[in-house]
């Protein structure tokens, strides 16, 4: 499996990483649903055992992209 990192950087100064699977369409992912997401749109990162972070929009200034990961 491969997986691509991603940085979400926050107005507060708050950096948030998270993964999504490599193969996921580009409209599928965080990238499409960022880029088309209305201001005031809720973005929910985490996962079931760390938990969830509910961000809104225009908390988020930019998202990074990091590395590929394969496991």
């Amino acid at each position: 499996m491969r997986y691509q990192t991603y940085v979400l950087h926050l107005i507060d100064g708050t950096a948030i990483p998270m993964v999504e699977d490599y193969d996921l369409p580009a409209e599928k992912g965080i990238v499409g649903h960022f880029s088309k997401a209305a201001p005031d749109e809720i973005f929910t990162v985490g996962d079931r055992l760390l938990g969830f972070a509910y961000i809104p929009k225009s908390s988020i200034v930019y998202l990074e992209t990091g590395d590929v990961i394969v496991r």
